[in-house]
């Protein structure tokens, strides 16, 4: 736990033991420990011979190792099985730090946490604005509103969260001074819950708001988070992007699964499994935030750690899905806590001996050009890209770079690029779901002729001549759908480009 830098360690009678560090669960490379063992560890705690493995208990308390360092521990037994909870305690403030805010930190962490939630948080209070200092200007720490007190989310809060997530919300969002909103089938809904408060937001946040996160908010205005919440009986992960507004804060949560979906429960055609079979080269996704691209790859990348034995890396923001390592060797690194950006865990990657590497999102020309290099050296690359077509997307990759290197770019996508899959999110008949639809191209010799000419202009019309390689248009997929009987012909023409294409499709 020290060793790791992690705020927690979490001991289960029969389960791998994990530790908590930046909100997120990190299992130890051990197996699950047996029910006797957390027993009779839990026995040497407490300084007793044996305790009653048969009767309910419950004790809190302090446990200090041989090399000084301190840790508050709760330990219970329910149900005939152990749990132990240990967290490191906050040494002493250095001088110069507001020994106020420091004392009351250590002591919020040394409550019991309260019911669904496991621990508490900063309150911040409204900006203190003015004409010298304007609200987006960076705040020093021991200024920052963010660091004045502490509070923890309201049971209606919680209860809002459960909620959402049994009505299986996409997408939670909390602002204050507004009512949660939840994304359902695609359509924004108001909940009858309360306002929040910035206290609120920032108190459901407290295990992934560390020092590190708390400077990039002040400084930048929003920041990434991987969060961990026990609502209730369910440990439920949720990405979270927490960010400043006219009014406050606010929060954008995705609840994560805890199993990765395979593409059968995604309703993906089978056939996307023959992306994993390339040796080496770039696999794109593309399309609009929200349209599921970072599942589908998910899915990918379980299907290759299930059946080949391979090196996988993984460069997320933040981790989403744990893959838990099968015939595959699975490495999984978070940006900002294991590697500084996409760009230098890619050039890292290079020297890490990986045959597969997901790359969670090509953002910007280190990152892009890194992407092409490693494809390029006999490495497997899937990743994602903002744009609405394949066509788009090698637009996107070329005209990032500065004009005089367009022209070798040109070749060197060409050389790598195997496929583009474009997905968008389209909400069913009901109301309460979404499915989607694909365009699929593959890089058949016609379409690297095509970019390394420059005349991407060409991509569709290959696509639409390409069925018998594999290509499907997206007009294709949503006439699929529609005769399935799965969306409307009205929801089809909303979203297709090319209403004629789709009317022969049909």
């Amino acid at each position: 736990m020290v060793a790791q830098g992690a705020e927690g360690l979490i001991i289960v009678s029969d389960e791998v033991p994990v530790l908590e560090k930046a909100g997120e669960t990190i299992n130890l490379s051990m197996p699950a420990m047996p029910d006797a063992l957390v027993g009779s560890f839990a026995a040497e705690l407490l300084e007793e011979e044996a305790l009653d493995a048969t009767s309910d208990l419950s004790r809190d308390g302090r446990y200090a190792a041989d090399d000084g360092a301190e840790f508050d521990y709760q330990l219970s037994r329910r149900n005939n099985q152990w749990r132990m909870q240990f967290r490191a305690v906050i040494p002493a403030p250095e001088a110069g730090v507001d020994e106020t805010v420091t004392a009351a930190v250590e002591e919020a962490l040394k409550r019991p946490p309260p019911i669904g939630v496991s621990s508490v948080e900063v309150d911040p209070e409204p900006d203190a604005r003015s004409e010298e200092t304007p609200a987006t200007a960076p705040l020093a720490a021991s200024r920052d509103p963010l660091l004045t007190k502490l509070v923890q989310p309201s049971p209606e809060l919680l209860s809002t969260l459960v909620g959402a997530l049994e009505r299986r919300a996409s997408d939670i969002f909390l602002s204050s001074s507004e009512p949660p909103h939840i994304r359902i089938g695609g359509r924004i809904e108001p909940t009858d819950g309360a306002p929040t408060s910035q206290q609120e937001i920032l108190g459901l946040v407290r295990n992934a708001f560390s020092p590190e996160a708390r400077h990039i908010l002040t400084t930048q205005g929003s920041v990434d988070l991987g969060l961990v919440l026990e609502l209730g009986a369910q440990r439920c992960r949720f990405r979270v992007n927490l960010f400043r507004h006219h009014c406050g804060l606010a929060a954008a949560l995705r609840p994560i699964r805890r199993s990765v979906p395979t593409l059968e429960q995604l309703n993906l055609p089978g056939n996307l499994r023959r992306l994993c079979n390339y040796p080496n080269g770039l696999v794109l996704f593309t399309g609009a935030a929200g349209s599921g691209k970072s599942t589908t790859l998910a899915a990918l990348l379980e299907s290759i750690n299930q059946t080949k034995a391979k090196h996988i890396i993984t460069l997320e923001d933040p981790i989403e899905f744990q893959h838990t390592p099968k015939r595959s060797l699975v490495h999984q690194r978070e940006i900002g806590r294991h590697v500084e950006s996409f760009a230098t865990g890619l050039r890292a990657a290079l020297r890490e001996s990986p045959d597969v590497i997901l790359l969670g999102e090509m953002r910007d020309l280190p990152t892009i050009a890194a992407a092409l290099t490693a494809a390029e050296t006999g490495h497997l690359v899937l990743s994602t890209l903002h744009t609405g077509d394949a066509a788009s997307a090698v637009d996107r990759i070329i005209d990032v770079f500065p004009g005089e290197q367009q022209p070798q770019v040109r070749l060197q996508l060409a050389a790598v690029l195997r496929a583009v899959i474009t997905q968008v999110l389209i909400p069913t008949e009901n109301g309460t779901d979404r499915v989607v639809a694909i365009e699929k191209l593959i890089a058949t010799h016609g379409i690297a002729c095509q970019i390394r000419e420059g005349r991407n202009h060409q991509i569709p019309s290959l696509i639409q001549a390409g069925a018998a390689s594999g290509m499907v248009t997206m007009e294709r997929s949503l006439a699929t759908l529609v005769r399935d009987k799965k969306i409307s012909m009205a929801q089809a023409r909303r979203v297709c480009r090319d209403p004629e294409s789709l009317e022969l499709a049909k």
